[in-house]
């Protein structure tokens, strides 16, 4: 009886999957590798959908029990000085940065699940605070922004992986904020050179943005022109 149960819950939760299609190669090559590997980089221009993707792919599985929680990070840089001033603790400072991602995961689990579940099993973090933290297993991670991240953050991220964990790590190296090495830039060629089991590295270029004609416009001219005049 037990057993009928549980494959009844396993039924029911199997049917609020949402379905991601892909758009593009290179988006089927990214979301069959958020959802098998167990570290991906989404990496490249604007607009490509990387975020949006990661998000999808963390929520589905987490409302077919493939996980139990989800860990949304990204550095606290780029936020500017009137974030000091906002009321409220780091989380909240930090949580309208991150609303796209939390917006893809509560329109696909669903408003009041999202609501029981958030601070509990659907969790935000500042990498800062990465230093002491452990991902257990059936924990999916995702690092938005990870071109703002140092090597050293990084190096601390992958390693408090367990057995079971699944991290994204998602960031467009020509928004970096800070001097210094990329994060994710120093993932990917970590896992290029010494081809690591597990890890993949998908890059986005212009021709597959997905938002609209005009911002896939704009990203060539970036691009072309170099960063923006100080």
């Amino acid at each position: 009886m037990k057993q009928e149960t549980k494959e009844k819950f396993k039924e029911e939760r199997q049917a609020l999957v949402k379905p991601i299609t892909a758009k593009n190669e290179r988006q089927k090559d990214y979301l069959h590798s958020l959802q098998f590997n167990t570290i991906t980089c989404g990496r490249g221009s604007a607009g490509t959908g990387k975020s949006f993707c990661a998000a999808s792919v963390a929520a589905n599985k987490y409302l077919k029990g493939e996980i139990d929680s989800i860990v949304v990070m990204r550095p606290l840089v780029g936020m500017g000085k009137s974030s000091g001033f906002w009321p409220g603790d780091i989380r909240s400072k930090i949580e309208p940065y991150l609303l796209p991602i939390l917006n893809t995961i509560k329109s696909i689990i669903g408003v009041a699940k999202y609501e029981a579940d958030y601070g509990k099993s659907i969790l935000i973090q500042p990498m800062e605070a990465v230093h002491g933290m452990n991902f257990d297993e059936r924990v999916y991670v995702i690092v938005d922004e990870s071109q703002n991240c140092t090597p050293d953050e990084i190096r601390s991220l992958v390693t408090r992986l367990a057995t079971g964990c699944q991290a994204a790590f998602c960031g467009d190296d020509f928004q970096r904020d800070v001097q210094g090495r990329s994060g994710i830039e120093y993932l990917s060629t970590l896992i290029k050179n010494h081809n690591l089991p597990q890890c993949a590295t998908i890059e986005f270029r212009p021709e597959d943005i997905v938002r609209s004609g005009l911002t896939r416009l704009f990203v060539e001219i970036f691009e072309k022109e170099g960063p923006s005049p100080k």
